[in-house]
């Protein structure tokens, strides 16, 4: 595993550091991901080594590998709108309420094909991690996709797959989670995998993960099961944690939810305590409970990261207007160019500290205009954020 380097440890000479991608989930909100990476690709701005999706995440980031400019948005205000996708009655007779396979059956269709062979390809010998939660123990795992457009869809539709709306989540057998390495705990320490282990599971080798650094593949292997798994944010929100254990010491994080959002919800613990005290509580409320935590955990590791580690988010300056799920197609459309202008900043940012051969700004943030229509880029080291405002530039919808 790789370890901080301590303070008095210099800096190895001709070492790249390894630089994270990290999308985070948010339903139809992830319209505002699809517009920044959109600009990146705009500009064949793809400097990655490693990519971690969280549900919508996962689906950007697929589509970015894939050079698909403009399938994200054209899915969200498509399909995600669709009357078929989304049906509260539908819960009412025991189906779901969200029909993530209708939704990925229609990514087969030559309209709207998505093309994991191009991503694949441009993926190369990068990493790229699906985060999914194992519905049995509720643990965060990090799936890497084979190649195979099966598997690899099958991959997205378990980190979307939000409980109560898509019932109990989707079958994976271990030839799926073999190279996921889950990142659980082993008597309070964390577990990784080596490169060339990751490497070999992406070829359908798969070796056990290590611990400290030492290979762990003389645990006792177990014979083939299945395990459903639901969306990734449950567990794994935010994975930040998971890119610097996994050897990110440059880690850029596209937010959905705004500079002030906390994850914290009071009314969840009051319902949690007045339904639980009847000593049934359902797994829902316990799942809404483990995601709030896990973010939490997560926004104090931005706040106050190792010191070796530089760590850039990218998120709106004030609430989106779209929603989880139900926004308005104008909503959609307003949200997405916010992405836009967020992503051509984050570039106009990355090329200026470029060209005077210095590093982002290691506080403080770097902002659009502070209006319903801002973004923000924020580069922090440990310290505590200071807004600096930039020009007014209001977005028409």
């Amino acid at each position: 595993m790789n370890t901080p380097a301590s303070s008095s440890s210099s800096p190895q000479v001709n070492e790249r550091t390894k630089l994270a991608l990290i999308a985070e989930g948010g339903g139809q909100r992830g319209i505002f991901t699809a517009g920044v990476l959109d600009a990146w690709l705009a500009e064949n701005y793809d400097p990655f080594d490693m990519f971690i999706g969280t549900s919508a995440g996962s689906q950007n980031l697929t589509s970015f590998l894939a050079r698909q400019k403009g399938y994200a948005k054209r899915l969200i205000r498509g399909l995600s709108r669709h009357k078929r996708f989304f049906q509260v009655g539908r819960g009412l007779v025991g189906k779901h309420i969200v029909d993530l396979d209708w939704y990925f059956d229609k990514t087969k269709e030559t309209n709207r094909l998505l093309d994991f062979s191009a991503a694949t390809e441009n993926l190369g010998d990068r990493e790229l991690f699906i985060t999914a939660t194992n519905s049995r123990d509720r643990k965060p795992y990090f799936l890497s996709p084979t190649g195979s457009a099966n598997q690899w869809r099958e991959l997205l539709k378990a980190s979307s797959a939000l409980p109560f709306l898509y019932k109990q989540g989707v079958e994976l057998t271990t030839d799926y989670n073999a190279s996921a390495y889950n990142a659980s705990s082993n008597n309070g320490e964390r577990t990784s995998v080596s490169s060339s282990d990751r490497a070999l599971a992406r070829k359908g080798i798969a070796k056990g993960p290590t611990k400290g650094g030492q290979n762990a593949s003389c645990i006792k292997q177990t014979a083939p099961i299945s395990d459903f798994y639901l969306d990734g944010g449950l567990a794994a929100p935010l994975p930040v944690r998971e890119a610097y254990e996994r050897g990110a010491k440059k880690i850029v994080v596209i937010r959905t939810g705004d500079i002030n959002f906390q994850a914290r919800s009071a009314w969840l613990h009051k319902l949690k305590s007045l339904v639980c005290a009847t000593g049934h509580c359902p797994k829902t409320i316990n799942y809404l409970v483990q995601h709030e935590q896990a973010y939490q955990q997560e926004l104090a590791f931005i706040a106050n990261p190792p010191a070796d580690v530089e760590i850039i988010q990218i998120f709106a300056g004030k609430p989106l207007h779209s929603k989880l799920l139900g926004s308005t197609d104008s909503d959609l459309r307003h949200d997405y160019k916010v992405g836009v202008s967020a992503g051509k900043h984050f570039l106009d940012q990355h090329e200026a500290a470029k060209d005077r051969d210095v590093a982002l700004p290691p506080t403080g943030d770097l902002a659009l205009p502070a209006t319903d229509d801002s973004a923000l880029v924020a580069a922090m080291n440990g310290s505590p954020i200071n807004q600096t405002a930039f020009e007014s530039h209001r977005l028409s919808a």
